[in-house]
């Protein structure tokens, strides 16, 4: 199941009952050795693997009277400046206290650099600014975006250099005698302690005052591998990047979650190149979740777009979710969270555009590998874990059999699976996948099945997998799923134009 292809049915009309299930007993032995590894415990009961969506849409269904399917989500946020109470809030310089920065006109905000900043005027207008934007009692997540400098020193290059070059001028200030070179040993110690202090006492601020929330800073941690446009790119991150990962042991250890960023340009567009670039970062971001407590790690909530950061009007395509959202969820990430800007909602084309993007491609594929992972992690994981890559560098994914299933949609939005998982299905997820227990759980190491093997995982409801499973490469669908297709073939045959089907 490595390469996907799924049948996807578009229906305008539904017609059709539940109908109960097959069953089929069955004696099966499967065994599948496991290895110690732990991933964080889900934020929501029932839950396993989050999707967020952190985009301003609403435009489209308040002005431009076009609805955007947003069931999937379990969280969704409004990013804009005057969107407060959401369950994913992204504070971005200007939300959040003084944060001192350089803008683009090189005008020096809240003293400029770190080392000027005043730290508790900041944290005293950085306490009304959470409990102004952030509800005292619901869950959520709490993403401080400051991109303006970077905490370790060296990572400032050109254009945030500037950073470097004040607090040099600073220290030659205050210690005219200095060397050029004791200038700048002295500004990269103050600037790293002061921008720690930034940091570390805004997170314990927000923790303090909504302890529900998972607190962390976007793009922490990153891994620069964005060299892809180099011949035999293999998307590692360079042992120098991981150190300075190390360097932010301090940053892990005070965070509640971890938010990196997968976003995609052009140059990888359905691009080999895309996979590594992702997988490598996701795996930073699981290497450095551990740091705190090996058996219990920080929870890891990646940053994607639908769309390309260098072409707003241009969709990832079907192998681009694979790369991206397939990565993710098959190394055993904790979820997703889905931004945008107003470019997706600012005219009618766009919010249709998206509209049809959500139905047709998104959607569906979040379907498919969300209830694989369900399904894998119910089999093999008693729900106690989560099923990730024995091989975290191979190219197998948590997606369901295309030959076994269909993901089918209706006019009025809704969803349907058809199909159910068979004895072979279960082996190539034993073969390729282990199990990863959630935090303070025991998983068993080794499974050996051998009687009827139960599936019955939902993503929504009604967006379920409900079978027992055969030994034979029979598919056997419930009397529902077999009116659904049946029902459409007839319909085919007497309007071609009623639906379509289309392989991915």
């Amino acid at each position: 199941m490595g390469v996907l292809r799924f049948k996807y049915i578009f229906f305008r009309s539904f017609v059709g009952s539940r109908g109960a299930f097959q069953v089929v007993f069955i004696f099966l032995l499967i065994p599948c050795c496991f290895t110690k590894d732990y991933r964080a415990t889900p934020m929501l009961p029932n839950v396993s693997f989050l999707w967020a969506w952190n985009a301003p849409t609403e435009p489209c269904p308040k002005k431009f009277h076009v609805s955007i399917d947003l069931s999937l989500f379990s969280l969704i946020g409004n990013p804009q400046k005057d969107a407060v109470g959401q369950p994913v809030i992204l504070f971005y310089v200007d939300r959040l206290g003084y944060y001192p920065h350089i803008d683009k006109n090189g005008k020096k905000e809240h003293g400029g650099i770190p080392q000027i900043g005043d730290t508790q005027s900041h944290l005293a207008k950085a306490k009304k600014d959470i409990e102004f934007y952030i509800p005292k009692d619901q869950p959520g997540l709490a993403i401080i975006d400051w991109e303006e400098w970077r905490p370790i020193w060296a990572r400032n290059w050109k254009p945030k250099d500037i950073y470097k070059n004040e607090s040099i001028l600073l220290v030659q200030r205050q210690n005219p005698a200095f060397t050029l070179e004791e200038a700048t040993d002295k500004a990269k110690e103050e600037f790293e302690k002061e921008g720690r202090k930034f940091m570390v006492q805004t997170l314990t601020l927000g923790k303090k005052l909504r302890p529900k929330y998972l607190w962390g800073f976007y793009l922490f941690p990153d891994c620069y591998n964005h060299q892809y446009t180099k011949p035999n790119y293999t998307g590692v991150c360079f042992d120098i990047e991981k150190k300075r990962n190390n360097e932010l042991n301090w940053l892990w250890n005070e965070s509640t979650a971890l938010f990196p960023s997968i976003y995609l340009n052009t140059h990888l567009m359905n691009s080999p190149k895309a996979a590594p670039f992702v997988r490598n970062r996701v795996k930073e971001a699981i290497r450095v979740s551990v740091v705190p407590n090996e058996k219990s790690p920080l929870p890891i909530y990646i940053y994607t777009r639908p769309v390309f950061t260098d072409d707003s009007s241009k969709y990832l395509s079907q192998e681009d979710l694979i790369h991206t959202l397939g990565e993710t969820i098959s190394l055993g990430a904790s979820g997703l969270i889905i931004w945008g800007s107003l470019n997706l909602s600012h005219s009618v084309d766009t919010c249709k555009k998206l509209h049809d993007y959500m139905i047709t491609t998104m959607n569906p594929y979040i379907i498919n590998i969300t209830l694989a992972a369900l399904m894998c992690s119910q089999v093999f994981c008693q729900e106690q874990g989560m099923c990730t890559r024995k091989d975290a560098d191979s190219s197998e994914y948590l997606h369901l059999n295309s030959k076994n299933f269909i993901i089918g949609s209706f006019g009025n939005g809704t969803f349907r699976i058809l199909g159910t998982p068979t004895m072979d299905d279960l082996k190539q997820f034993a073969e390729h996948f282990q199990c990863s227990c959630y935090s303070n759980t025991d998983c068993e190491k080794e499974v050996n099945f051998t009687q009827t093997i139960t599936v019955d995982v939902c993503m929504i409801e009604d967006v379920c997998i409900k079978a027992i499973v055969k030994s034979k490469n029979e598919i056997f669908h419930s009397s529902a799923s077999l009116v659904l297709f049946l029902l459409f073939l007839i319909a085919r045959v007497q309007d071609p134009g009623l639906g379509r089907i289309g392989f991915f």
